[in-house]
């Protein structure tokens, strides 16, 4: 009841938004407004919703797909930087300086370029003036930044809870109208469950039937645990601390649990994107006193620069992540329409 009632009463705001989300669109798509192009294929990786799609983990499939045979950069908008403008990404960053997102990925791939700026525009011209051998960039949550003119827009929606069943926002998770979708060239259904039958695969695609697109299934698979900080403790699972600050935290803690049944965990959850404070720090510190603590990639990106000041030498021997991978589903078909696709734009633009 106090549900409903209180969707009633943010469904004018959700109008009022749905409204100027529409309208900009329809400038964009009569060419009133202007998208610029550039002389290299753009993949952005996206969404329709607020957060929990799993973007990070596809933009690193991309980069472990295509780094080797083309010369790439990613441009991010680095959400929760303090910093503004353009800006490198080096290993040597904190989450204040670079975003979570971008650090997580430069510390994993330290070969790749990897650059911050809330213009996408700017930021790929700024890119190609430094690097004007790049062959690609890809774009971390680009769709709705439609003044640049993207390639390939690939666009994830969440199996838990589908886009088009979805609501705008305040009501729901929508930041951009479900229609909307008809602009994207690849929709992956991210963060299925494992053995997903054909009745519940058939049901999910006949939601996105109406778009036209290329639909391909996937989910995230957790990866063998992973000392955060470098160190070498054994892990010992029998008591664990499992920190999370991610949209939609429950899939990690069920992933923890999984892997560990017969542990005794003690979950602390934290908003997503949340920049852990000193007394944040000392709170999971005290937390831990007699466990190991357990948590994402993106959490501890967030946590690395509290080592030495807040948090000890000692904790951060303690603290291991579970690195996730992105799998599709039919991923001979799903990478070769990528590859192809950048490929074919090359040769188009050179």
């Amino acid at each position: 009841m106090k549900k409903t009632l209180l969707r009633l009463l943010l469904q004018p705001f959700s109008f009022v938004y749905g409204a100027m989300v529409g309208l900009r669109n329809n400038l964009y798509d009569r060419g009133i407004l202007k998208s610029r192009s550039f002389g290299i294929p753009l993949i952005s990786v996206g969404n329709v919703t607020v957060g929990g799609t799993g973007k990070t983990p596809h933009v690193e499939y991309l980069i472990e797909l295509l780094k080797e045979r083309f010369s790439l950069a990613v441009l991010s908008r680095g959400y929760g930087r303090r910093t503004r403008g353009f800006r490198y990404v080096a290993s040597d960053d904190t989450n204040e300086t670079a975003g979570d997102e971008p650090l997580q990925i430069k510390l994993k791939y330290p070969d790749v370029v990897v650059a911050v700026d809330g213009s996408r525009v700017r930021g790929t011209g700024r890119l190609l003036r430094d690097h004007p051998k790049l062959e690609l960039v890809l774009l971390d949550d680009a769709f709705q930044h439609r003044r640049i003119a993207v390639s390939l827009h690939i666009v994830l929606s969440g199996y838990s809870r589908p886009a088009p069943l979805d609501s705008l926002l305040p009501v729901g998770r929508l930041r951009d109208k479900a229609s909307s979708l008809h602009r994207a060239d690849l929709i992956v259904i991210s963060k299925c469950p494992d053995g997903l039958d054909e009745e519940s695969r058939a049901a999910h695609a006949r939601l996105f039937d109406a778009y036209g697109k290329p639909l391909y299934f996937g989910r995230l698979r957790a990866c063998a645990i992973q000392s955060a900080f470098g160190k070498c403790r054994k892990f010992d699972s029998r008591r664990l601390l499992a920190v999370a600050g991610i949209a939609n935290p429950d899939m990690f803690f069920s992933m923890v649990e999984q892997l560990y049944p017969r542990a005794n965990i003690e979950r602390l959850e934290f908003e997503d994107h949340h920049d852990f404070s000193e007394r944040d720090a000392a709170l999971i510190a005290s937390k831990a006193a007699s466990r190991l603590v357990i948590t994402t990639e993106k959490d501890a990106v967030r946590l690395r620069r509290h080592i030495g000041r807040s948090l000890t030498e000692r904790f951060a021997d303690k603290v291991f992540t579970i690195p996730v991978k992105a799998e599709i589903d039919d991923s001979h078909s799903f990478n070769q329409h990528i590859i192809d696709h950048v490929i074919r734009k090359s040769k188009t633009n050179g």
